[in-house]
């Protein structure tokens, strides 16, 4: 278990352990938080990799990313695959990769999106469906977080994901250059959408 999965997930275990009405529901979204924000870290870590990029250079990226309105969980995942030598899928593996991707995830994001806006979801979901739902998030994470640790030097989960890996450079393998700020913005139009 990484340190930065740790720190992430302190949170979610406060709200479980609750005694509050809500505990669950805040808990799953705060979890399905965590799910998206990893993706998004991982990103942005494996694009900081390049050369081209000193910490002068954060904001700029963060700015790109902001101003991507369809950017989500799917997307950065394209990203990735579309940068790094190995997918997301040969990283963390088969046997949990598609089953999230298919099944869970969109379970997960469905349900989360009732929630968020106040709308019932249909399925009367009781507390322990929630902490059902939390725990596919947490094992997702974990493993998500334990796996690109051991490839990247990074969990996603730390904060700071603008900052050079100490093991390897990265960036020396990737399918792609990208040199820049205006680089970035055409690798993210081309393969991330």
């Amino acid at each position: 278990m990484t340190k930065g999965f740790q720190e992430e997930f302190a949170t979610i275990d406060i709200l479980v352990n609750s005694n509050t009405r809500t505990g669950r529901t805040d808990a799953f979204i705060v979890a399905f938080t965590k799910l998206e924000k990893q993706v998004r870290r991982l990103f942005s870590y494996t694009i900081y990799q390049y050369p081209a990029f000193t910490f002068t250079h954060y904001k700029d990226i963060l700015a790109v990313i902001a101003s991507k309105r369809f950017l989500d969980f799917d997307n950065y995942i394209k990203g990735f695959d579309a940068l790094y030598p190995k997918s997301y899928e040969h990283i963390i593996g088969s046997a949990l990769y598609t089953p999230f991707i298919k099944s869970d995830f969109p379970r997960i994001k469905s349900i989360r999106n009732k929630v968020l806006h106040g709308q019932p979801t249909g399925q009367g979901l009781s507390s322990s469906d929630l902490n059902a739902e939390i725990a596919v998030i947490r094992n997702w994470c974990l493993q998500v977080a334990e796996s690109m640790m051991t490839e990247i030097d990074y969990d996603g989960l730390e904060w700071n994901s603008f900052r050079k890996c100490r093991a390897k450079d990265l960036a020396v393998n990737y399918k792609g250059n990208i040199s820049g700020i205006k680089e970035l913005k055409v690798f993210i139009e081309t393969n991330m959408k």
